[in-house]
């Protein structure tokens, strides 16, 4: 927002007096301000202009306020106020003085261990409540996450986050930040708690190395590494690392969400306890597994999924202990059940919670319901605690999750025409017009621009249309030598090519000036468009060759100049090598060209 425009926003809602902006995004500007009622320093978020009229950014906004005003922790940026204001949106934060972690990881270089734990144990805090609200932040990385002078750590920037409970469907489009971004967010997949937990392992990384584990040229790129690459460990970049530290930080960025932590209870707690003797606590998992363990983690990691496998084991222990007793007792002639509940929580898990009984799953129908997920069970029958015979089927009606009148159009650009191709029809949109532009940006075959555009909304069924690369676009170099230097000139900028050119003296051969007589690069090769070729050009001006001077002493190279008759300057560059000190490293003109008789050869000399 430009500084004269603070005018309009000194005092906002009769109360909040704007002093001066301290930060800008890509959506909103916030501003250090007064709280005039309470008379203490606050900070103020501004949704642009540019986006206060569109509804998506304005819900973004307004979720974020609502998220926060909700979540009390010491570690979370208070949110105190938010509203309407002059056609825009406001909310009034908590002032941070200090410092955001991804400025003191530049300034500092990698961190000390024993800080690393400090600050992470916060930030999981500041996460735990998070989760407990059902609350996924989605875009935890070093620049939302304050520092202030007493080493106090504080979350911000809830714009993306999500209610676990209403958005447990397949991302339509893929949120936050490329290197701090999980797999299965990369991948538009289902997110649960862990996709934090890995963020959070990217930071921690990035704390312990200064540097992220995987960089590219683009947002796709590094995407796509998230997904495939195995990143480097800090020990095998440097020395001294802690190693139940680098444990927990692989562990946190493990590429499988159900291998890293279930929780950040458990990631807090190794945390604390890294420098100690006790083992860490997935060490300790791997080596006591049991059976009722390896049932639980086949389970998704849903609340509700896990409180019903809780329930189910104890309803197993309780049924194998009665029917043995009614067996010996010889009071039944057959065994039967009583049915679990199965509303709320998904069929994937419901049958295999039914497996154990030896009662079938059967989907009686798929309804629209905006309450309960997609994929998750509204209504049984027979009802929960009927009694029925080992073998029954149990019939449910399955949510399919709310109804839409539109989707996002998913992200295509980089993409082949087959990867394209089967993520439309898993949206169940179609690929209409293809037509293909030469790029230098994308390779051949891959997907360089789509209408609608990313995230833009479609109508289930609806058509996007598909520019994709031909590849880098290339000219051969014509062969012009024996051309007069307009006409060459000319012709090679019809081509696309930029022309630069030098002199040389006439031959036996070329003996009128303006004819072209070398071209470099030389004629048959292939270059891009607007690339650089140079002329030379015949002349019947007095030239000097110019001598290869490079190596050579200032003392040689005066030598050789002053016996050739050729003028020269000195210019002194630093060096950091002794034994480049008085040698020449560059010369302007190159060696191999040409210069008018009294030109001078500039010499550039190490010092």
């Amino acid at each position: 927002m430009p500084e004269k425009d603070f005018r309009k926003y000194k005092l906002i809602s009769k109360r909040y007096r704007i002093i001066k902006k301290i930060a800008s995004g890509g959506m909103a500007d916030i501003f250090l301000g007064d709280d005039l009622k309470l008379n203490r320093k606050v900070a103020v978020k501004i949704l642009s202009a540019n986006y206060a009229g569109d509804r998506n950014f304005v819900a973004r906004f307004k979720s974020e306020a609502q998220i926060l005003a909700r979540l009390s922790h010491p570690n979370i940026v208070q949110v105190y106020d938010w509203g309407e204001f002059n056609g825009s949106y406001f909310i009034c934060m908590e002032y941070v003085e200090g410092e955001s972690l991804k400025e003191i990881i530049e300034k500092r270089g990698p961190l000390p261990p024993e800080t690393i734990a400090d600050y992470a144990i916060q930030i999981s805090s500041a996460l735990l409540t998070a989760h407990k609200n059902n609350l996924i932040h989605r875009d935890i990385k070093p620049q939302n996450i304050l520092v202030t002078p007493e080493e106090k750590v504080k979350v911000t920037d809830f714009g993306i986050a999500k209610s676990l409970t209403t958005d447990v469907t397949k991302t339509l489009n893929i949120m936050g930040t490329a290197h701090y971004i999980s797999p299965e967010q990369a991948k538009g997949e289902v997110l649960d708690y862990r996709t934090d937990i890995y963020s959070l392992g990217i930071v921690l990384y990035e704390m312990l190395t200064a540097d992220v584990p995987f960089r590219g040229s683009n947002s796709i790129d590094i995407s796509l590494k998230h997904i495939n690459e195995k990143p480097l460990k800090p020990s095998e970049l440097m020395e001294n690392i802690p190693e139940k530290l680098e444990d927990i930080i692989m562990h946190c960025m493990e590429k499988n969400p159900l291998a890293r932590y279930p929780t950040v209870r458990e990631l807090i707690g190794d945390l604390q306890k890294y420098e100690t003797d006790k083992p860490l606590s997935f060490s300790a998992k791997e080596q006591n597994l049991n059976r009722t363990g390896v049932f639980i983690k086949k389970i998704r990691p849903h609340l509700a999924s896990t409180i019903m496998a809780a329930f189910m084991v104890v309803f197993m222990v309780l049924f194998i202990f009665y029917s043995y007793k009614y067996y010996n007792d010889k009071t039944v002639s057959y065994i039967t059940l009583s049915v679990p509940p199965l509303e709320n929580i998904s069929a994937e898990n419901a049958k295999e919670i039914l497996s154990l009984f030896d009662l079938n799953l059967i989907v009686k129908e798929e309804i629209y319901n905006s309450e309960i997920p997609e994929g998750f069970i509204i209504e049984q029958t027979p009802e929960p605690g009927k009694n029925v015979p080992a073998g029954s089927d149990i019939e449910v009606i399955l949510s399919r999750g709310q109804e839409i009148t539109y989707i996002l159009t998913p992200n295509l650009i980089g993409l082949s025409l087959e990867e394209a191709s089967k993520i439309l029809k898993d949206f169940g949109l179609v690929m209409v017009n293809i037509s293909k532009e030469y790029s230098s940006a994308f390779e051949e075959n891959l997907i360089i621009d789509q209408s609608p555009r990313f995230s833009e909304e479609i109508e289930p069924g609806g058509s996007v249309d598909i520019i994709v690369s031909k590849g880098k676009e290339t000219i051969v170099i014509p062969n012009i030598i024996d051309l007069d230097f307009i006409s060459a000139s000319d012709y090679l900028k019809s081509l696309g090519l930029i022309v630069v050119s030098s002199k040389a003296p006439l031959t036996d051969i070329i003996n009128e000036p303006g004819i072209v007589m070398k071209v470099l690069p030389s004629p048959g090769t292939e270059v891009g468009v607007n690339s650089v070729v140079k002329l030379v050009i015949s002349t019947s001006e007095l030239l000097v060759p110019v001598p290869n001077l490079v190596q050579l002493s200032l003392e040689q190279a005066k030598n050789n100049l002053d016996s050739d008759n050729i003028n020269y300057e000195i210019s002194y560059i630093n060096t950091d090598y002794s034994v480049q000190e008085g040698t020449v490293l560059g010369q302007n003109p190159e060696a191999g060209t040409y210069i008018s008789s009294g030109s001078s050869i500039i010499l550039f000399i190490g010092r």
